[in-house]
């Protein structure tokens, strides 16, 4: 009968610790949950309240460790934990003109990918081995500002 108890109450614990993560978004409430679920296992096998303690805080602080920054990083708005991917990775980054970019567009390289590019003023003119900054993409094109 005990280990109901005790498998209840780590129910409870794990669930008021999710509920809470939702409104911290750190993912540390998650980890100690994940810790109360452990400890909820234990107790539902009948192992003695002082190894629930235990296995909590084992659990906790193993998945703290070993399971948040991972966790952090694939949750992250852009996959890398703060440096972005797909096209958000291109924006800020440095470009070489390959064909005038005026306010017809033209055409820059980005990483050896090509791009059709607008200056970011239309009245710039931006000569082929120009530097220039990636300042914003649109779709398949980006806009680009002459670097000093």
């Amino acid at each position: 009968m005990l280990g109901s108890v005790d498998t209840f109450f780590w129910i409870i614990i794990a669930v008021i610790l999710g509920v809470a993560e939702l409104f911290t978004g750190t993912l540390v409430l998650a980890m100690v949950a994940g810790g109360a679920a452990l400890a909820a296992i234990a107790a539902g096998l009948g192992a003695p309240f002082w190894l629930q303690v235990v296995l909590l805080g084992a659990g906790s602080i193993a998945s703290i460790w070993g399971l948040r920054p991972f966790l952090r990083q694939a949750l992250s708005e852009d996959g890398r934990g703060g440096d972005s991917l797909g096209t958000k990775a291109i924006q800020g980054t440095d470009a070489v003109v390959l064909e005038q970019v005026d306010s017809n567009g033209g055409l820059v390289e980005i990483s050896g990918d090509n791009w059709t590019a607008y200056s970011l003023e239309p009245d710039q003119i931006l000569e082929p081995g120009d530097r220039v900054t990636v300042v914003e993409i649109k779709g398949a094109t980006v806009i680009v500002w002459k670097q000093s």
